[in-house]
């Protein structure tokens, strides 16, 4: 018997979740209920207590403070946001400690979630430092993720091997920032292709690793230059060695946050479709609001219009906006 589109709607689309296929389109009353009873969860969201001088953009702000950030997520439809920490001195002149984190998270519990903020190269600035204990101390205190990590060392340093393993015995996940190439910016460093990044997939299995940058998405599909990898490239989605690694190792998780997440969607509408639908349980919403007077990332729109067009179904649009977030951060 043929199923309906209504009732393959209230089913979840299963039957096109195995093939990546793309999806029948969904009645219009329904995508919109469903548009409507979806609020979103940030897995990558700052903002400091007081507000910041101008430090990449001179004339503007780097980071929310608290009550900007909910009157963004109110706009947005977002419920409530992980608050990473910008602990790393390549990255801004200020930020949030852990424990401003937490002070700010207790003021808004229904709005804001705690991370975890350390620098790897505390603890002594050698690979032997007990991060391990730090990072359960912070855990028991409500802390859910660990990051945003921004040093620019490599993945085998062995400062950062150690600061992995430390996070791996909390139970913590790990999101960290990708750079494009080492003394650029911040970010973690490797090679085109993530070979360190999958060496340290190999060796701390237990440790799910929340990807997230330019450097990060421009592995979605293949490319060329240093200026693709250091920014947003345009053009359809041939498939890249992302895909590769996430078929591979069920702890790289993809974290959608800023244009970059945004980018790695729009460029390509049918790829995108296939690839969400293909690792529907790992891939999550963000936002990373930065220079918040001039730019809020669009992957709400871009989402919404990705289930509207049918490439992704209801099921796996729920999971990327929320349900991902909730099971992961166990707040489910």
């Amino acid at each position: 018997m043929e199923t309906s589109r209504r009732s393959f709607i209230k089913a979840g689309g299963a039957a096109t979740v195995a093939t990546g296929a793309a999806c029948p389109a969904m009645v219009a009353d329904d995508v919109e209920s469903v548009i409507a009873a979806t609020r979103f969860i940030d897995i990558h969201a700052h903002c400091t207590e007081f507000p910041m001088p101008p430090v990449y953009i001179k004339t503007a702000r780097p980071l929310c403070i608290a009550e900007d950030l909910v009157a963004h997520y109110d706009r947005i439809g977002v419920e409530k946001g992980v608050i990473l920490s910008l602990c790393n001195p390549e990255n801004f002149i200020g930020g949030m400690t852990t424990e401003q984190i937490l002070r700010t998270c207790a003021q808004a519990p229904d709005r804001f979630i705690p991370s975890v903020g350390i620098d790897p190269r505390a603890l002594g600035n050698n690979a032997f430092g007990d991060f391990e204990r730090v990072f359960k101390y912070y855990r028991d205190k409500g802390c859910r993720v660990c990051g945003e990590v921004c040093a620019n060392l490599h993945f085998l340093d062995p400062i950062m091997q150690n600061y992995f393993k430390g996070c791996e015995a909390a139970g913590l996940p790990l999101t960290f920032h990708l750079a494009a190439d080492e003394d650029w910016l911040y970010g973690l460093v490797d090679e085109k292709g993530l070979p360190e990044l999958e060496i340290c997939l190999q060796r701390f299995p237990r440790l799910r690793f929340f990807g997230h940058s330019q450097s990060f998405w421009c592995e979605i599909g293949r490319y060329r230059t240093w200026d693709e990898r250091a920014g947003y490239p345009t053009g359809p989605v041939e498939e890249g060695r992302l895909a590769q690694l996430m078929r591979k190792y069920p702890n790289l998780y993809g974290d959608l946050s800023a244009g970059s997440g945004n980018n790695s969607l729009a460029r390509d509408l049918d790829y995108a479709g296939r690839f969400l639908t293909e690792f529907q349980d790992r891939i999550m919403f963000g936002l990373d609001i930065c220079a918040p007077d001039r730019y809020v990332s669009p992957l709400a729109d871009t989402l919404k219009t990705l289930l509207r067009t049918g490439r992704i179904t209801a099921s796996v649009y729920r999971k990327v906006a929320r349900e991902n977030q909730l099971r992961e951060l166990a707040l489910a």
